[in-house]
């Protein structure tokens, strides 16, 4: 998974299956940062659904090292069923609400 540093919403996200063709991209491109994060190759799925689990922490001081932990995490899923077949899919494969409010099938959502 290949992410733009400085962008949101799931804007310039994209997967590939080489580190060849990850590279040649990033030639590419116009951004200067990345984040580059290996995808799970089993992941956890609900209904054929992925998702992620956004959990808010706070870090005060390093030395005594303190965190405040908010108390209700969120979970997110992707508009589509995930599968490894379309990387291309970025509605099995991202779980941002603005990129999911753009897909048309309504047969394919919960």
């Amino acid at each position: 998974i290949l992410k733009p540093g400085g962008k949101s919403r799931g804007r310039g996200i994209k997967c590939f299956r080489s580190y060849e063709k990850m590279m040649q991209h990033m030639r590419k491109a116009h951004a200067r940062q990345w984040v580059v994060q290996k995808y799970i190759e089993n992941p956890l799925l609900i209904h054929r659904k992925k998702f992620d689990i956004r959990q808010w922490v706070l870090v005060t001081s390093w030395n005594p090292l303190t965190v405040w932990l908010y108390a209700e995490p969120y979970i997110r899923f992707p508009a589509s069923d995930f599968t490894f077949e379309n990387l291309c899919n970025r509605y099995a494969h991202l779980s941002n609400n603005s990129v999911a409010k753009h897909l048309k099938k309504a047969s394919n959502m919960y």
